[in-house]
């Protein structure tokens, strides 16, 4: 769901980053999983894992809506929907079909919330009640360090300044936390307003696991809601997760 006007860069579902490395060969998808668990709120219901369960030979209802995609995106696709019906069954929610939206989101059953992520080898499903949550966002990526190119386009000045205490305290790239927890932010944010965000409308406060998102109001986003919502992140063998909800009560 990434959308491009102009020069501006918009965070969005399904996001590939150019000349990421494959997925590190000792990554555990149980231990992402479960650590990915540990981040939620009571209620909402993380699956997921590596690939291979879409290797399976049969054709999703789902897949006839992808069109001519290359063998990769329909296997990352198959697998998110396995793992995504998979949630769903732990809500006590039936085998369902789960469409592709006009803007290519997952349409998820009346009465549910959810949110889907892939790296090139892994998948990672949220899902909850909308009684219970009005929206949820997960994203995971692998811990790659960004380009100075792609730092600036997601990056604020001002989410940088203790740039070398942040990464020296994590051990991992900075920039590349910002992308993964603005677009886990912005999974479970568009759902609420349908407005679309670069990343430079979204600033970022860090505090241990916990990150702070804030919209910025400009003139183009003088009517967004402009609060503060707060959300986890994490690194499970090599992949950065973050996971964002907001609460129905």
């Amino acid at each position: 769901m990434l959308q491009r006007k102009t020069a501006a860069v918009w965070i969005g579902e399904g996001v590939v980053l150019p000349g990421e490395p494959k997925v590190r060969d000792d990554s555990s998808p149980a231990r992402l999983i479960a650590a990915i668990r540990q981040l939620v709120a009571d209620g909402i219901v993380i699956e997921g894992g590596d690939f291979k369960p879409a290797d399976r030979d049969w054709l999703l209802e789902e897949e006839l809506s992808l069109g001519n995609v290359v063998p990769a995106r329909r296997r990352e696709f198959r697998a998110g929907r396995i793992y995504a019906r998979q949630a769903l069954r732990g809500l006590g929610i039936p085998e369902s079909v789960i469409p592709i939206g006009h803007d290519r989101a997952p349409v998820w059953p009346t009465g549910i919330v959810g949110s889907i992520s892939h790296t090139r080898s892994l998948c990672a499903v949220a899902v909850g009640l909308s009684a219970d949550c009005l929206g949820i966002g997960i994203d995971i990526e692998e811990d790659s360090p960004l380009s100075d190119e792609l730092t600036k386009l997601v990056s604020r000045a001002s989410e940088l300044k203790e740039r070398d205490v942040i990464e020296g305290r994590l051990g991992y790239d900075l920039p590349k936390l910002l992308f993964v927890i603005k677009e886990a932010f912005y999974k479970m944010h568009f759902p609420l307003n349908r407005r679309f965000l670069t990343f430079h409308d979204v600033r970022i406060e860090l505090d241990v696991e916990n990150a702070k998102a804030m919209v910025i109001r400009s003139s183009r986003l003088a009517a967004a809601d402009n609060g503060c919502f707060e959300g986890r992140f994490g690194n499970s063998d090599g992949t950065l997760f973050s996971c964002f909800d907001v609460s129905a009560h």
